[in-house]
């Protein structure tokens, strides 16, 4: 059955069911396949759903090709660096995971001194190597930097009240609420 051409756009597909969303997406790219050295990009709301949709692909098709899975902010940011220019805007969010790990890699010393950072020093702590205190560090930065993207993605009220100095938490209802004493380094170190 043949197609007419389809021009480059935007599809927006959301539901509850996975399964679903995974054929219809499989439907698609079967009635629509691509050209030569065309890309396929597909934007997903975590780094679960992206390699669930690579696997569901590979299993369907034998092989995830021509697919790029990204998350919107971080797609975002790498179209405002093709457009602008990398003079302009550098090609990597400074608070994508992988970046935002080497900048809590590198503050982590200096903060865990500070009263609000004991919870964290008593993980870096329970190591028994001698260069376990290196890896656990980097362990904690990794779940960290991979706590704020989360917190980037479902959280914006959250760091937007820790960027103004309002150490709270917003309820679902709006309901602005004290952080716990040992979460109390959270917002310190989104600063």
């Amino acid at each position: 059955m043949s197609h007419p051409e389809i021009e480059p756009g935007f599809i927006v597909l959301h539901g509850d069911r996975l399964e679903w969303l995974g054929d219809a997406v499989l439907e698609w790219l079967r009635e629509h396949p691509l050209r030569p050295l065309e890309e396929e990009i597909f934007l997903v709301q975590s780094n679960g759903i992206a390699e669930w949709l690579q696997w569901t692909l590979a299993a369907h098709e034998g092989i995830c090709a021509a697919v790029r899975v990204a998350l919107p902010g971080r797609f975002l940011w790498e179209s405002y660096a093709r457009v602008l220019g990398t003079g302009i805007v550098s090609g990597r969010a400074p608070l994508d995971k992988a970046p935002l790990t080497w900048r809590l890699m590198r503050l982590l010393p200096e903060l865990l001194a500070h009263a609000d950072f004991a919870p964290l020093r008593h993980f870096i702590g329970q190591s028994q190597r001698p260069d376990g205190a290196l890896e656990r560090r980097w362990q904690m930065a990794a779940q960290i930097a991979d706590l704020f993207d989360q917190y980037q993605v479902y959280r914006g009220d959250w760091l937007a009240d820790w960027a103004t100095d309002q150490s709270l938490l917003r309820r679902g209802d709006g309901e602005r609420v004290t952080l716990p004493a040992d979460q109390c380094w959270q917002p310190r170190l989104w600063q």
